[in-house]
């Protein structure tokens, strides 16, 4: 022999790989942290915090589907809901009844949905157009991604939802589908 070894069989890499999927698959079920990056220069940096905890909006400005520029403090001191969506977002879709439900239920009581469409313009308002969606939705691509990011969503998972209560504050984020149970809680705990 001359002190070369023999190459040894590669073992359980089938296990390795499902471990690794297994990982993958946690981390988006980990709650979200909020970690103010800098995305857009139209994005605000974050805030302070507040002495229970909570961390302070952070302001936007996107464009409506009317082209007009909406800065997202317009809707200080009301309880929003800050959904970031797409029309090609199975999920996404399936919320958007229960969102103008509520939001036809509590907007009087000052309750709002700001839905975030990571989209193409003339998608999104024949969507809007065709479900009778009445709340307020913004639109942008990297823009939108960047504010999603602002709020926590660091690896751009659609659908994702942001309550701020009525002073201002981050009061819970959710990645992915919101159920009827979450928005009655939120409402419930909130407005």
């Amino acid at each position: 022999m001359t002190g070369l070894r023999e190459p040894r069989p590669v073992r359980g890499l089938a296990s390795n790989a499902a471990g690794v999927a297994i990982a993958a698959l946690a981390l988006l079920h980990m709650p979200v942290a909020a970690e103010p990056e800098t995305g857009s220069n139209r994005v605000a940096p974050a805030e302070a915090t507040s002495a229970d905890g909570g961390a302070a909006r952070i302001d936007f400005t996107l464009p409506d589907l009317a082209g007009q520029s909406r800065q997202f403090s317009e809707w200080d001191g009301e309880l929003v809901l800050l959904n970031f969506w797409a029309t090609w977002c199975p999920p996404c879709l399936k919320e958007m009844p229960m969102f103008q439900d509520r939001y036809a239920r509590y907007a009087d009581r000052g309750f709002t949905i700001v839905a975030v469409a990571v989209d193409e313009l003339d998608e999104t308002r024949a969507f809007v157009d065709e479900h009778g969606i009445e709340f307020p939705v913004l639109i942008g691509q990297d823009d939108a991604i960047a504010v999603g990011r602002e709020y926590g969503n660091r690896i751009g998972a659609l659908p994702y939802s942001v309550v701020i209560d009525r002073d201002g504050l981050v009061r819970e984020r959710h990645r992915g589908e919101v159920t009827e149970s979450d928005l009655d809680g939120w409402l419930q705990r909130y407005l």
